[in-house]
């Protein structure tokens, strides 16, 4: 059976300058006869960002490596960065089979400030501006509000917060200067949805998002989008760690999903990748839900 996926080709027709309407024109794409593609890839469109330079942070497993490879089969220049460098450098070799331009690792502390600096050194070293990055990274320690100390908000704070807000302080600007960029921060529903034994997730990643949120009207002119994704239960090792590592816990934690189980990163990661292409010019300032239905308001 023949998966296939579109190209999107946009046209502008003679019609005046003051009324200048885009058409979209789909074209079908057929993989190789006997090719067989991962989940969350059959559907695969051209988002028009081969050559692109994309760092994806959080990228040595889970949602971060699936991003990664996502992008990846689009022909990106990717810069995969996390703690687990070993990890990242058998990311970056998959990356290369899958259709990347190139793709290397970089360590990356993101509670480091000096590791920060360091990483985004490597990446300019090697690649140049930056065009596209996803801000990602660990989850913080689970607890209720009056269970927390000043400490553990502290260490929220600089791995939720202030470590992307050093992220795009850093490469922001070159994105404006060259009238190109795309920002999409991985978050999660506790940011719609308050979760009792999250709150430094509630309070951290909300703070992202509603800091992202502002920085996307001041860009847009600029053609930088930023987005951010509210993600739902997703089997990573974080998920994992806060409800059990087996099968049974996972199907427990699926249960309270309308879809009635938890996603796979793979499901996750072409949303995401979209997001970073040339076919969502026109998204931005956004908080989409990948959650299975988690979510129970109206926008969600």
């Amino acid at each position: 059976m023949v998966s296939l996926g579109y190209r999107l080709r946009a046209s502008v027709p003679a019609t005046g300058p003051e009324y200048q309407t885009r058409r979209f024109e789909a074209r079908a794409l057929a993989p190789s006869e006997g090719q067989e593609l991962p989940i969350g890839s059959k559907a695969q469109m051209d988002l028009n960002i081969r050559g692109r330079v994309a760092l994806v942070a959080g990228a040595s497993a889970g949602l971060g490596e699936a991003v990664a490879l996502a992008l990846a089969r689009e022909g990106v220049r990717l810069a995969v960065a996390a703690r687990r460098i070993d990890r990242l450098e058998a990311v970056a070799a998959r990356a290369k089979q899958l259709g990347a331009a190139d793709a290397r690792g970089f360590s990356l502390d993101l509670t480091d400030p000096a590791s920060i600096a360091a990483m985004l050194d490597g990446v300019r070293s090697a690649f140049g501006d930056v065009d596209i990055v996803v801000l990602n990274g660990g989850g913080p320690k689970p607890g209720r509000f009056t269970d927390l100390t000043i400490d553990d908000w502290d260490g929220a704070y600089r791995l939720l917060l202030r470590s992307m807000l050093v992220l795009l302080d850093a490469l922001v600007p070159a994105m404006r200067a060259n009238g190109w960029g795309r920002i999409v921060a991985l978050t999660s529903t506790s940011v719609k949805q308050p979760m009792e034994t999250l709150a430094l997730s509630n309070v951290f990643r909300t703070a992202l998002v509603s800091a992202l949120r502002t920085l996307a009207d001041q860009v847009a002119r600029d053609g930088v989008t930023v987005n951010s994704i509210a993600t739902g239960r997703v089997d990573t090792d974080r998920l994992r760690s806060l409800y059990g590592d087996d099968q049974a816990k996972m199907r427990e934690a699926g249960a309270g999903v309308p879809i009635g189980r938890v996603a796979q990163p793979e499901e996750f990661a072409p949303l995401v990748a979209f997001l970073c292409g040339q076919a969502a010019s026109y998204v931005t300032g956004q908080t989409i839900s990948i959650d299975g239905g988690l979510t129970r308001g109206l926008f969600g």
